[in-house]
């Protein structure tokens, strides 16, 4: 990990993300078996197997769980870009700021949803007995205002790409972050009641099922855990191992608190995931062997690709299994992985990358425009942290689960 006061980068928590968008991976993968994906899709009382059974009502699930990875994406969000504007005396240049956020979001989310229509169009959706209810559901063939809609990402995502509808969380955040850094740099004594706040207001949110309250407080435990990650690491220095394996078993379990039990969650169940994932990522923060597995070769290249990865896959995995259903659905979801990951490598190369040098010459672009306004004693003006935050993980029409 690198690491300078006030702004860095924390590498582990790369891994982190990749990590977790190669469950979202194997969540959707998974979701298009019949069995499983009839679950999934909501009809808990649907029959399963003994080894489907397992995979689904324990903690097993945890391996291939979308839900929790929705909440470490936002966590993530929250932590990485608060980052530059915890150093002392540091000023931000918002315009600049807004101007890079914009193409770094925009051109890869657009161009996915372009591929996705690509697929569409070659391999039309279809459904079939041969799949699961849950793959029935993204049988859709786009319209202009559909796409127009998704385009937006600040609506509903249709089902052409549905792993688009974070993207309106992540966005609205964006907008909202001068209030998230005002909330983490400011009342810094306080950062356990703002924690607790935030996940009280999460709670709130899932019990109400209102979206916004639910999703947006996560982005403040993510700004709060970067703003005091210094003061976290001092608290925890001394833990032992044993306590870190508390830690991580907690996590895991509360992350995977829905599916624990075949019979419906209980309301709210969304909070309880979103303290899972916040202690998921209080983990690879501080203890030593989640640092060493989130810094491995196979995270740090999941996490460089993980927004490709998760823009693309989806799409691909429905394709493939469309075209080869009929011959073997275990074959389908094989060759689907294996193009989603070629995928996301030629997508990062040739669209995210491209995006973001766009989107930092854009930045810079503004910057010089508002330089001559810049604070006269010379302080930096901090550029705030690009994320490749997949910021997302399915929904499933109906649910949040997965």
């Amino acid at each position: 990990m690198r690491s300078n006061s006030g702004q860095s980068r924390v590498t582990q928590l790369d891994g982190l993300r990749g990590i977790a968008a190669l469950l979202v991976v194997a969540c959707h993968a998974l979701s298009t078996l019949p069995g499983i994906g009839n679950v999934v899709s909501g009809n808990r009382s649907a029959g399963l197997g003994p080894a489907e059974a397992w995979a689904v009502f324990s903690p097993l699930h945890v391996l291939w769980n979308g839900t929790p990875a929705v909440h470490v994406f936002f966590v993530l969000s929250g932590f990485v870009l608060v980052l530059p504007f915890t150093r002392p005396g540091a000023t931000a240049s918002w315009a600049q700021y807004y101007a890079k956020r914009f193409f770094r979001l925009y051109l890869p989310a657009w161009a996915s949803l372009a591929v996705a229509v690509a697929l569409i169009a070659v391999i039309p959706r279809s459904a079939s007995p041969l799949q699961s209810p849950w793959a029935d559901m993204y049988v859709i063939e786009p319209s202009v205002g559909q796409v127009l809609k998704d385009g937006l990402l600040l609506l509903n995502a249709s089902t052409i790409n549905t792993p688009l509808w974070s993207l309106k969380w992540e966005v609205l955040f964006s907008l909202l972050l001068p209030v998230y850094v005002l909330i983490a740099v400011r009342w810094r004594r306080f950062w356990p009641v703002k924690i607790g706040l935030a996940l009280l207001l999460a709670a709130v949110g899932a019990l109400q099922d209102v979206e916004w309250l639910s999703y947006l407080p996560i982005f403040a435990i993510g700004a709060v855990l970067g703003a005091e990650r210094e003061r976290i690491r001092e608290l925890t220095r001394s833990w032992p191992r044993v306590v870190w394996f508390f830690v991580a078993a907690a996590g895991l379990f509360l992350a995977n608190a829905e599916w624990i039990s075949p019979e419906q969650p209980v309301p709210g169940v969304e909070a309880v995931v979103t303290v899972g994932a916040t202690l998921i990522v209080l983990l690879f923060v501080s203890c030593g062997s989640a640092k060493r597995l989130g810094d491995t070769a196979a995270a740090q290249w999941l996490g460089r690709v993980s927004f490709s990865l998760y823009l693309v896959h989806l799409p691909i995995i429905l394709a493939s299994v469309t075209l080869l259903r009929s011959v073997s659905l275990p074959l389908a979801l094989a060759v689907s992985v294996a193009a989603s990951f070629v995928a996301a490598e030629l997508f990062y190369r040739y669209v995210e990358q491209p995006s973001h040098r766009l989107s930092m010459a854009v930045g810079r672009a503004v910057g010089r425009r508002t330089r001559r306004d810049a604070p006269a004693d010379g302080r930096a003006i901090p550029q705030p942290a690009e994320v490749a935050s997949p910021a997302a993980a399915p929904e499933y029409a109906g649910s949040r689960s997965g």
